[in-house]
């Protein structure tokens, strides 16, 4: 072998060792299945029309394109994870009126909370 290739195998036997930390890593970042919020157009949870769920911990300031389709003022039907709190906001950027869904929280109905219709953003966070 010739000694300017050393630096070189030297420096691949080193990435390679480090590949197992570096899987353990990814294997640290496991989704939580129970942090999310499933969002639905109409309402009792109708899932024959267009509903889209959400995984956290995330935010969104707006609903504009999610899942292809603009979701801003159009939810009347949500269920939380039950490892999730949302934060949902009448306007984008997380402003105007606030209401606050607990983990495992199943509303058929946001009209009855003065929401329907009424979410321009939010905010999922996952763990009790």
């Amino acid at each position: 072998m010739r000694p300017h290739h050393r630096p070189a195998i030297v420096a691949l036997l080193l990435a390679l060792a480090a590949l197992p930390a570096y899987a353990a890593d990814l294997e640290l970042q496991v989704v939580d299945k129970n942090c999310f919020m499933e969002i639905f157009e109409d309402d009792a949870f109708d899932a024959d029309d267009p509903h889209v769920v959400l995984q956290g911990p995330k935010e969104f300031a707006t609903l504009k394109n999610l899942a292809g389709k603009d979701w801003s003022n159009d939810i009347e039907s949500v269920i939380v994870g039950s490892n999730a709190t949302v934060r949902a906001y009448e306007d984008k950027d997380f402003k105007g009126t606030e209401i606050a869904f607990a983990p495992g929280q199943r509303v058929p109905n946001l009209g009855k909370l003065d929401m329907a219709n009424d979410i321009e953003s939010l905010k999922i966070t996952c763990g009790k």
